[in-house]
């Protein structure tokens, strides 16, 4: 979101990309973000010249408003000077902005701000974002015109390049909590991506070399087979790489280890940080879930279904921690659950849902342990103590 306000600022947003601005906007925390924003922006401005922030987030929803092919050039043009050059430091979070004044180098930082959490966003290859629409079946071009991928509803599908690629151009696919989405790679390969995760992929395979992609998140992969070209899954604990093969990989930033479930075929897995070696590698079999949890690999026979049932929007808990229940349901529910009733978190339950609501899932699990849940405020859940 930082780069989106950037984009405005600069008069440089295209219209998809003032859609997103817009609903992220109807936040009240994010639109204080923006004010200060606008406000730093203000502050480095050569003329130092009073800036309306209600002005700036009207212009957007004006913006918004126009037709598709009206250009929004002009509806901010006042900021195009406020900045000399723009630096943005994703790995610490921060957004500094520098300007060149009278010989001095002055910077200004301005707090993290989460990325729009409700649309499923795909991030092209020159930066700018396209909001997937799952009722559409359309061709996704970039800014120059060019057709990246077609959209077939909920799916999007790369097409094979018809000429040698030496180089990797990536896009990355943002699915939120309480959605699901498919890709076709260019290879064939078709990735059903879980809510709450990100995919990073090439829109083109090379040539040469191995198929890489990185997860945060978790999707089932039926991979293309292809033993010239190897598929590797990167995540944050664990890589997986394969030749042609079904398996699901797990990787949330909010769970304590990364898992890969194997479905058919065979794959080699090893740790996030290590080259691959053919001959110390850890391989594991169908219906064998290879887990790393504090920088150990265990492998265990399991339940496949239990891991891909998400994909038939199934909730599928078998002795899970209620605590780790929890999580899963923020997942699928687009929710904040607060739980107040601590001693939930490690009593265990099992039980299988499809198509049932948050409300209906938790009065099941009351049934043997007595608590009670409300809502919040900002639409979240909160579990308590039963007074019965």
């Amino acid at each position: 979101m930082k780069t989106l306000i950037l984009k405005f600022l600069t008069d440089t947003i295209s219209i998809e990309e003032l859609k997103i601005l817009q609903k992220w906007l109807s936040n009240p925390q994010n639109r204080d973000y923006f004010e200060e924003m606008i406000k730093t922006n203000q502050r480095l401005d050569f003329a130092y010249r009073k800036i309306d922030v209600e002005t700036a987030y009207q212009r957007i929803i004006k913006a918004t408003s126009e037709k598709e092919g009206d250009a929004p050039k002009g509806a901010h043009t006042f900021f195009k000077y406020a900045a000399v050059a723009i630096l943005l430091i994703t790995t610490s979070f921060g957004l500094y902005t520098f300007v060149q004044k009278d010989d001095k180098m002055k910077s200004v930082s301005v707090p993290q701000v989460a990325a729009p959490e409700s649309e499923i966003v795909l991030e092209l290859e020159d930066g700018s974002f396209k909001v997937i629409d799952e009722t559409e079946n359309v061709a996704i071009t970039n800014a120059k015109g060019d057709k990246i991928v077609q959209q077939e509803y909920n799916k999007l599908k790369y097409a094979a390049s018809s000429t040698s690629e030496t180089s990797l151009v990536y896009n990355k696919l943002m699915v939120p909590y309480g959605r699901r989405f498919v890709i076709e790679l260019s290879d064939g390969t078709v990735v059903h991506l879980n809510a709450g995760t990100k995919l990073r992929y090439p829109k083109v395979f090379a040539e040469a070399g191995n198929r890489d992609v990185y997860l945060e998140g978790e999707a089932f992969f039926d991979v293309e087979e292809n033993k010239a070209k190897p598929f590797v899954v990167h995540t944050e604990r664990m890589n997986v790489r394969v030749f042609g093969t079904k398996f699901n990989v797990s990787s949330y930033d909010n769970e304590k280890s990364t898992s890969t479930v194997l479905v058919e075929g065979s794959v080699g897995v090893y740790g996030a940080t290590e080259q691959y070696n053919d001959t110390d590698r850890m391989v594991i079999s169908p219906n064998q879930q290879a887990k790393m949890q504090n920088g150990e690999f265990t492998i265990a026979e399991v339940d496949v279904e239990r891991f891909i049932a998400w994909m038939d929007g199934k909730l599928f808990f078998v002795n899970d921690r209620f605590g780790d229940i929890v999580k899963v349901l923020e997942r699928n529910y687009n929710v904040k659950i607060i739980n107040k009733h601590q001693e939930l978190n490690d009593i265990r339950y099992t039980g299988t849902f499809q198509e049932k609501t948050l409300s209906e899932i938790l009065n099941v699990f009351k049934r043997n342990t007595k608590f009670d849940f409300e809502a919040g405020n900002d639409d979240s859940i909160v579990i308590f103590p039963s007074s019965l």
